[in-house]
């Protein structure tokens, strides 16, 4: 998409703005969990269970102050006004950062709480669906990136406010096969979880390479923009943006995938992975179920190698129990 250039701003102006909708958001997250650890939790949780963990509530904090620092003043006026690589690298926070931080830091009996709502649980345990929750969240990624969007959201806080929480929403929805304590709603196993993120890794390709290999501007509001570093124009700042989205998140969710395989192969050696879920059985001729790939679960044997048809026909008993 070609632009003419416009006179652009003179200069560069980060004089104070602040955005009442952002302190009102993560002000109610941040209410809301000192409330339900310090007022609800302590009559929701079973004998023997801890309202939350230092764990818990480091996790929630990060949450909080990550979605706020990234989302306000300045780098809220910066992303908006000079730099497509900072409006991507809020989204990266908002979608892989932040929810997963407030995942880690739920306690179950909060998630027995909120599923007490049954149009919440029923949508949730839809929405959740690994393939239902890929599907909806990179389609909203692709579609937020589209120029008539993105323009839009730069010259409408309310609109660009309303497509923030999307992204947070789906992106929650997205990180709960990978973070979940409810059984009601669908758990991964840690060789599929790692399968699941891959995937979650590859799909931001398409956005990404239209950025990247474009050699005009996409979005008219970045190439009028005074120029915050010198020497990066809006072509070069568009391409730096793109390697956020791919190479950033890419390298971030590579990353959770090698600690999770750390865990499952330790644990695989300990010979409890959590590769099914069911109680193992005896099968005459099985051999012992001792290491991942050779677990018994039912009257079915897992070879030793992960393939794409386990992985699917997982993903099949998971919706089958919904």
């Amino acid at each position: 998409m070609n632009f003419a250039a416009t006179k652009p701003e003179t200069s560069v102006s980060l004089a104070f703005h602040g955005h009442p909708s952002v302190l009102l958001v993560v002000g109610g997250v941040a209410l809301f969990y000192w409330w339900a650890f310090s007022r609800l939790g302590p009559g929701e949780v079973e004998p023997g269970e801890v309202v939350f963990s230092t764990r818990q509530r480091t996790w929630v904090i990060a949450g909080v102050v990550w979605t706020f620092v990234f989302s306000y003043w300045p780098l809220h006026d910066i992303a908006e006004k000079y730099l497509f690589l900072a409006h991507m690298t809020q989204h990266t926070v908002f979608t892989l950062v932040a929810p997963a931080c407030l995942l880690l830091g739920t306690p179950a009996w909060m998630w027995r709480w909120a599923l007490r709502n049954r149009p919440l649980r029923a949508v949730l345990r839809v929405g959740s669906k690994p393939v239902v929750a890929l599907m909806v969240f990179n389609s909203l990624i692709v579609v937020t990136h589209y120029p008539a969007v993105v323009e839009r959201s730069l010259h409408n806080e309310l609109f660009h406010f309303c497509v923030h929480v999307a992204l947070f929403v789906t992106a929650t929805v997205m990180w709960i096969p990978v973070i979940n304590r409810n059984p009601s709603l669908p758990t991964l196993r840690t060789p599929v979880k790692m399968m699941y993120l891959f995937a979650q890794s590859i799909v931001p390709t398409v956005p990404a390479s239209f950025l990247t290999f474009s050699s005009t501007p996409l979005y008219k509001t970045y190439l009028n923009a005074p120029r915050m570093i010198r020497g990066l124009d809006a072509v070069g700042d568009q391409q730096i943006a793109a390697a956020i989205m791919k190479l950033g998140a890419g390298s971030l969710l590579w990353a959770i995938v090698a600690v999770l395989f750390v865990g499952w192969w330790r644990d695989s050696r300990d010979g409890v992975a959590d590769d099914h879920l069911g109680s193992p059985v005896t099968v005459p001729g099985a051999p012992k179920p001792q290491i991942a790939g050779m677990t018994v679960s039912g009257k079915r044997v897992v070879p030793d190698v992960l393939t794409w048809e386990a992985v699917r026909a997982e993903f099949d008993v998971i919706e089958s129990r919904q």
